[in-house]
């Protein structure tokens, strides 16, 4: 357990809210690696070990490094690196939209990871606390409950596929895109299966059942946690406005 972690989730929320603001608005790399430095900061800070993150994400990294590859190829600008015709396949300015999607995506799953060090339970006191309605805190929270339901899901279909005999690392580069590609309707029907599920048992537990609820959990900042949101609201800023002066 480290110092960051014992933070108020609050304070927790309000550092995820800085970088993944800060990752949606600025478009250029130059910002978008100093922010993904930033988070690989925090991620040690909180005690998060970032290298075993990315192995938990492995499968859902190949599928942003094929969107963003697709990105590059679609959405072709600058000099051409590989023409067929007239036809720009791959450029440096869809290789640079490419990285920037890439890091945009590294910093929202570090955000995530910093999430992760506090329980369900008190992520969704904090946005009650926050003066959100307890219904919008619970799909908050049951939201990012299902990242990495996603994943299980995905490697799930990667072994049915596997067990079928379909060798994924001996296919193609080609081959292997259109796998990928046709995996998505089987992760979402599984997840959307799931989440039917987890509907009906928390009605049958009697959610909404009286108009207020109340809460054993209390959470209450201290002075470091001030001190952290001012601090960091204070580097956003700065960071934001040598973004939109440059």
């Amino acid at each position: 357990m480290t110092f960051t972690s014992k933070l108020d989730p609050r304070t927790k929320l309000f550092l995820i809210a800085c970088l993944s603001s800060s990752a949606v608005i600025m478009s250029h790399w130059t910002f978008l690696a100093v922010l993904f430095g930033i988070s690989v900061l925090l991620l040690l800070l909180f005690g998060v070990n970032p290298w075993g993150m990315l192995k938990k994400c492995k499968l859902l990294l190949y599928m942003v490094l094929g969107i963003a590859i697709l990105q590059s190829i679609f959405m072709p600008a600058g000099q051409a690196i590989i023409t067929v015709g007239s036809l720009k396949l791959l450029s440096l300015g869809g290789l640079k939209m490419a990285g920037e999607f890439i890091l945009r995506m590294l910093i929202i799953i570090a955000s995530a990871g910093i999430l992760s060090t506090s329980s369900s339970r008190e992520i969704i006191q904090g946005l009650v606390q926050c003066k959100l309605p307890y219904e919008v805190a619970l799909m908050a929270s049951l939201g990012i409950r299902f990242l990495p339901v996603f994943a299980e899901e995905f490697r799930d279909t990667m072994i049915a596929i596997q067990l079928r005999g379909v060798d994924f690392k001996t296919l193609p580069f080609k081959q292997k895109i259109e796998v990928m590609g046709s995996l998505f309707q089987p992760v979402v029907a599984g997840a959307i299966i799931k989440s039917k599920a987890l509907a009906m048992s928390i009605e049958m537990r009697g959610f909404r059942a009286s108009p207020h609820r109340s809460s054993y959990l209390v959470l209450k900042c201290r002075i470091r946690d001030y001190v952290i949101m001012i601090s960091c609201g204070i580097l956003t800023a700065l960071m934001m406005f040598c973004y939109f002066s440059i």
